[in-house]
């Protein structure tokens, strides 16, 4: 009895045992294109250049840019994020696409390069972050007098107020300045409104030197507000609400402490990527929003409020060699074991360049080799035979953020119905 309930055990074990293995042995994630990259693949092997690059799907963009125009209608004003797009032909086109005059900058460079430009600079630019002076000496140092006084300068505290002040009379210039506040980003930027009434009474003061033009609240923390229960868009929309209170607040006491300074018509900037679709629904207080990324749609944006928006940038690199199964250095003799315990080890692809700010898209189920690690010369990628590359075939990737790819590649190739027609140059900070 003792012997056959011990044996009985034992077979209880080996069975959890076995469906423990069964569980935790990895699945084929491998997948072939999809249709859709299966014809960029086509068209790659035909007319492209055979290195990593950038792609740009216009018929995409349009597509956002559709979404944009559906979304941000007057009294609202659309202004478009420089950094998020950097490239003077990809500016130009979502200009001329929206009937936008506005700009947000980032950049020291962008600046001096859109100031210098016949068509951007007599555009309305307005900073998205506090510049030190160093930056505005060498910014106006490359600059016309009359087009740097037209930009919009943030500043986030009395002190760089004074900074600014002391600059503007050194240089004999009448500065127009926006406030950062802060309407629950915390990253800076008057957090109170009684906070912000010594910078106002500085403008107020130097009238001859100053100008306010505005302010600027930004809130992409609310794409992260956390719900546990109820929909997501809603608790997104409620939290909006409450940073524009918080922004009305900032209003209110200026007026009332200064009037003066808001007699003439200001910009209230708000939005964002993730935000921008909720400023229609919620008028009042901003009256202009800014947005970049939603328009190519990276992976950081992969967002409930941009689910209507389609990715449009990617990056193709070829695949240079295949090979069956994964062998490590030093560990020959055991490679043969790991296609058998992961599928996804069974081929291994070496591609051009790697390293990418970018996830996998096409084919799916291709995965970075732990062991190799990554390079930006020769990255190794493991797949399931599913996969189904070939030499000379093309791994597709999105990026996880727009700006840093594109300037990083230098040039764009345009894409329109599935085909290559063309290329724009892209700017380098």
């Amino acid at each position: 009895m003792y012997r056959r309930g011990s044996n009985h055990g034992l077979l209880w074990i080996f069975a959890v045992v076995l469906l423990l293995i069964v569980y935790i042995k990895p699945k084929d994630n491998g997948a072939s294109y999809t249709s859709y990259f299966k014809e960029l693949n086509t068209e790659l092997k035909q007319n492209g250049p055979g290195k990593p690059i950038v792609l740009l799907d216009l018929d995409r963009l349009d597509s956002n840019l559709k979404l944009l125009k559906e979304k941000i209608k007057p009294p609202l004003s659309y202004r478009v994020v420089v950094k998020s797009l950097p490239s003077i032909d990809l500016l130009k086109y979502i200009v001329n696409s929206t009937g936008s005059k506005r700009l947000m900058v980032f950049h020291s460079g962008d600046i001096i390069m859109l100031l210098n430009d016949p068509e951007f600079q007599k555009f309305d630019i307005l900073l998205g972050k506090p510049m030190p002076i160093a930056a505005l000496e060498n910014i106006y140092s490359k600059t016309k007098k009359e087009n740097f006084q037209n930009v919009q300068w943030l500043v986030d505290t009395s002190q760089r107020v004074e900074q600014y002040l002391e600059f503007a009379k050194k240089k004999d210039l009448k500065l127009k300045l926006s406030l950062e506040i802060d309407i629950g980003l915390h990253r800076g930027g008057f957090s109170k409104p009684e906070d912000s009434l010594s910078a106002l009474e500085l403008l107020q003061t130097n009238p001859e030197n100053l100008d306010l033009s505005g302010y600027m609240g930004y809130e992409p923390h609310v794409a992260s507000v956390p719900v546990i229960f109820g929909d997501k868009i809603s608790a997104m929309e409620k939290s909006v609400r409450n940073s524009l209170d918080q922004y009305s607040n900032f209003i209110k006491l200026g007026k009332e402490k200064f009037p003066n300074l808001f007699q003439k018509e200001l910009v209230f900037n708000g939005g964002g990527s993730k935000t921008y679709g909720f400023y229609q629904k919620n008028p009042g207080v901003v009256n202009d929003v800014s947005l970049g990324s939603a328009l190519v749609k990276p992976t950081d944006f992969d967002v409930e409020s941009l689910e209507e928006h389609s990715p449009a940038v990617f990056i193709a690199t070829p695949v240079l060699k295949k090979l069956e199964g994964t062998k490590i250095p030093f560990l020959e003799s055991l490679s043969s074991l790991f296609p058998l315990w992961n599928p996804n080890q069974e081929i291994t692809y070496f591609i051009y360049g790697g390293a990418f700010s970018a996830k996998k898209e096409s084919p799916k189920g291709l995965e970075d080799n732990s062991l190799f690690g990554t390079s930006t010369n020769q990255s190794i990628l493991n797949g399931s035979k599913a996969t189904s590359l070939e030499p000379d075939d093309h791994v597709f990737f999105r990026p996880t953020q727009s700006e840093k790819v594109m300037a990083e590649m230098g040039e764009i190739h345009l894409v329109r119905s599935g085909k290559l027609i063309g290329t724009w140059k892209t700017f380098i900070n």
